[in-house]
């Protein structure tokens, strides 16, 4: 089976949000669910597969705006893969996205490392 590259993600996402605009239709604030450096899935399922949004992604550490295609969606989620984002906001959300999933593994040990429990 051939590798994919597949970006880190996380879930650490309560303070983000995306707004997203698909052929002129705006849609509400979305909360965002995960979280990478290609890509992110969102709450709702308004968008069809294939089907080409700009968004708006604003949280406390970053606001970057950007071009995406719906990847996979279901009833109540959207899945987002990044087509274009602007390169100071690329560089910013790579930053914390790496930061958040360093954050996420070092809770992760924490609790599945024998060690912890000595502490």
């Amino acid at each position: 089976m051939p590798s994919m590259r597949r970006s880190p993600r996380t879930t650490d996402t309560q303070d983000l949000t995306a707004r997203l605009l698909s052929a002129g239709c705006h849609f509400a604030a979305r909360r965002v669910l995960n979280l990478s450096e290609g890509g992110m899935l969102v709450a709702g399922g308004e968008l069809d597969v294939g089907e080409m949004a700009r968004f708006e992604l604003i949280g406390p550490e970053l606001r970057s705006v950007g071009v995406a295609q719906v990847a996979h969606r279901s009833p109540a989620t959207t899945g987002l893969r990044f087509v274009q984002v602007d390169a100071l906001a690329g560089r910013e959300l790579r930053h914390m996205v790496d930061g958040r999933v360093r954050n996420d593994r070092l809770h992760a040990t924490q609790f599945t490392s024998p060690e912890a429990y000595l502490r």
